[in-house]
């Protein structure tokens, strides 16, 4: 690709990560926005010192503004997705930008001495036959939630926060606005920085969706993880392959959630008719979605088939098809990142922009919450940490 094709190219997705708009870049760089346009267009070539200008501001390295970005860094991780076709919807995430995320994250608990210890998850394994999953292999899934749950220290525990759950044992939980709507989230490793996991934060998708989300890719990470590569062809794999692997996912994601021995304390809601006003209220005391949690009573037999399709049926003819009903209130995330990050730039080793590119916002939001961090600690606002 030529030159001027290639930083057209890197200087549209560095606008387009960090939220930026043509003005924005033109005050970075010190010249006006119709050479801006132009730059972008790949109809004029900048200056090495202008590209040098961006670099220093934005800090990224001057190799992301110049280099193809196939030829710039590999994935640090492994991908495992939640969503159907993998590598199909893998082009609805940004690659390098997760990678960068990861890196940054890492490099962060780095310098303040918190990664000293890359936390991997145990791992168990079900020897599938016919892609079923019988009773004895839901067994292991069920103990493995248990022992998982157990080690979180959630014997009898129902976690409302169960992103500060994680993140307190070393997965790291990075929550992004920016993914599609069509990811719900997905898991990455490697042995020297650790396991993480991207949850999809947009503003359309159910808190509990969410919470659902992430111990289905805990699950992955748990049960799955011989089958994650860097290599995007390898994950296109059989549907019935597929299938099963999310129905263990979401099974551990199940019994982790909703633990059947504390479901078990409230068998004398369904000794007799169960109703929408029941599903609502326990639905919301376990944090899960109503769907969840008939699946669930439907599993341990505390409904029937009949009665889970009339339930499921009233909900929809009430408009829940996409809607969650009785939903619980947004749970904040990204706080231990968010803490770091913070710390760095009150530190001066990051910038406001650096901010945008680790947090996955656009620069008016960094800047509000930059302000937001000075009012709280009681001083002014550093107009110059750009």
């Amino acid at each position: 690709m030529e030159i001027k094709q290639t930083i057209a190219k890197n200087l549209n997705r560095v606008k387009n990560e960090l939220g930026l708009k043509n003005q924005d870049l033109a005050e970075l760089m010190g010249v006006t926005r119709q050479t801006i346009a132009k730059y972008l267009k790949g109809e004029q070539i900048p200056d090495s010192a202008k590209l040098f200008l961006l670099s220093r501001h934005l800090n990224i390295p001057m190799k992301d503004l110049i280099v193809s970005s196939d030829d710039q860094r590999e994935p640090i991780s492994s991908f495992m997705f939640r969503a159907d076709n993998p590598k199909e919807n893998f082009r609805l995430i940004d690659q390098n930008q997760v990678n960068r995320i990861m890196d940054d994250y890492y490099e962060l608990l780095a310098s303040f001495g918190e990664a000293s210890v890359a936390y991997l998850p145990p791992t168990y394994k079900v020897k599938l036959v016919d892609h079923e999953l019988t009773e004895e292999h839901k067994t292991i899934i069920r103990q493995a939630a248990e022992q998982t749950r157990k080690m979180f220290g959630l014997d009898h525990v129902i976690p409302s926060d169960i992103y500060a759950v994680l993140e307190r044992h070393g997965i790291h939980v990075i929550a992004l606005k920016t993914i599609d709507k069509k990811i719900d989230g997905l898991s990455a490793y490697s042995e020297e920085k650790g396991a993480f996991i991207f949850l999809n934060d947009h503003d359309e998708i159910p808190e509990e969706r969410k919470r659902f989300s992430v111990i289905h890719e805990l699950g992955h990470l748990i049960f799955h993880r011989e089958e994650y590569r860097s290599d995007l062809s390898s994950l296109t794999y059989s549907s019935a392959r597929r299938e099963i692997n999310e129905k263990v996912a979401t099974l551990f994601a199940s019994y982790f959630l909703i633990p059947r021995e504390q479901l078990r304390e409230y068998a004398y809601y369904f000794k007799r008719y169960v109703t929408l006003e029941t599903i609502m209220e326990l639905k919301r005391q376990f944090f899960v979605s109503a769907e969840a949690f008939m699946r669930a009573l439907l599993d341990e037999q505390y409904i029937s088939g009949r009665t889970y399709g009339h339930l499921r049926k009233t909900l929809r003819e009430q408009g829940y098809k996409e809607q969650e009903p009785a939903p619980i209130e947004y749970i904040p995330k990204n706080r231990k990142l968010t803490y770091f990050v913070k710390q760095a730039y009150f530190e001066g080793s990051i910038t406001i922009n650096k901010v945008c590119e680790i947090l996955g916002c656009d620069l008016r939001t960094a800047r509000e919450m930059v302000k937001g961090w000075y009012k709280e600690h009681g001083c002014s606002e550093n107009t110059g940490a750009l």
